[in-house]
């Protein structure tokens, strides 16, 4: 791989066959992962909100480290003061059945590593207020949107 940019990576993973994503390995992951545009800024997960994903997916306590996104650039924040982060996506994934459950689980806990190719971002409402923002990307260690 020798792609700087995450668009970059996803053109030469799509000229390999490649069309809504691809499974990497721990190496290629941790380089897509490093591609992300830390310039923007990260929204990291808070951890009382990693464990209610944890909840809503039935996971082991403590089992999601760290789940982190990049809003739309522009997005304003939330009317209710709350930054939305990961937590709204998973709930809202849940909540509007975007995914089978067994699939965001096997995700988020990291069953294979994934790179999802995102060219619109994901819209979420927030869970408390409901206004709608969008992430263009978000990830775990071994999972990535973008």
């Amino acid at each position: 791989m020798d792609a700087t940019t995450l668009d970059q990576l996803k053109a030469q993973y799509r000229e390999s066959g490649a069309r809504a994503g691809i499974r990497l390995d721990d190496t290629e992951m941790r380089k897509a992962i490093s591609l992300l545009p830390h310039q923007e800024p990260v929204v990291k997960t808070p951890g009382v909100e990693l464990r209610y994903i944890e909840g809503l997916l039935r996971l082991p306590l403590d089992s999601v480290v760290e789940f982190s996104l990049i809003r739309a650039y522009g997005e304003p924040r939330c009317p209710c003061g709350r930054t939305p982060n990961a937590m709204d996506i998973v709930a809202h994934a849940v909540g509007h059945k975007v995914h089978d459950e067994q699939l965001l689980r096997d995700t988020v806990i990291g069953v294979y590593n994934v790179f999802e190719f995102a060219d619109d971002g994901r819209t979420a409402p927030c869970q408390r207020c409901g206004r709608e923002f969008t992430a263009t990307s978000y990830w775990t260690h071994n999972y990535l949107y973008a």
